[in-house]
C-alpha cells in the first residue's frame, strides 16, 4: 500500500473531514479545499484545460501545468515540482495527495493514481520543500 512521506490524504478522509463540516453549517461542495482556472486562458481552446490555479496557506497562488493520469511518464520525469494528484467528481476538483516529483517514479505515480482515483496531476514546477508544506497545508486542512 502506498506510504507518503509528505503529507496526503486519500479519498474516504477527505469525504470524512467534508461531511464532519458539513454539520457546522457549510455544504460538503464549501467544505472541499479549492482552486480556480486561469481566467486569463478562459477564451482560448487549447490552453484553459492546460493550466490551474492552487492558494497555499500564506494566500500565495500557484500555477500548476495540468496533465492527464495517463500522462504519468512525462510527470515521473519532472525533476523540480510539487505534484498535486486530482480527483475529479463532475465539475469538482479535489486534491487527494501532494508531494515533491523527485520523490516517485513512475511506477508509484500510477499505484497512487489508481489507489486515489486521481484523474489528473498538476504540476508546479521549480518547487521546493517549502512550497509543498505551504500547499498542502491549504489543500489538506
Amino acid at each position: 500500500m502506498y506510504q507518503p512521506r509528505y503529507p496526503s490524504f486519500s479519498i474516504s478522509r477527505s469525504i470524512s473531514r467534508s461531511v464532519s463540516r458539513s454539520a457546522f453549517g457549510q455544504s460538503l461542495e464549501d467544505a472541499a479545499p479549492r482552486g480556480q482556472a486561469l481566467q486569463s486562458l478562459a477564451e482560448t481552446d487549447s490552453l484553459r484545460s492546460r493550466f490551474f490555479s492552487w492558494r497555499g496557506a500564506s494566500g500565495r497562488r500557484y500555477v500548476c501545468s495540468v496533465f492527464q493520469s495517463g500522462e504519468d511518464s512525462f510527470v515521473a520525469d519532472v525533476t523540480n515540482g510539487v505534484v498535486i494528484g486530482v480527483a475529479r467528481e463532475g465539475a469538482t476538483t479535489r486534491p487527494v495527495c501532494a508531494f515533491l516529483a523527485q520523490e516517485r517514479d513512475r511506477r508509484g505515480l500510477r499505484e497512487i493514481a489508481r489507489e486515489l482515483g486521481v484523474a489528473e496531476w498538476h504540476v508546479h514546477f521549480c518547487a521546493d520543500a517549502a512550497m509543498l508544506r505551504d500547499l498542502s497545508a491549504s489543500l489538506l486542512n
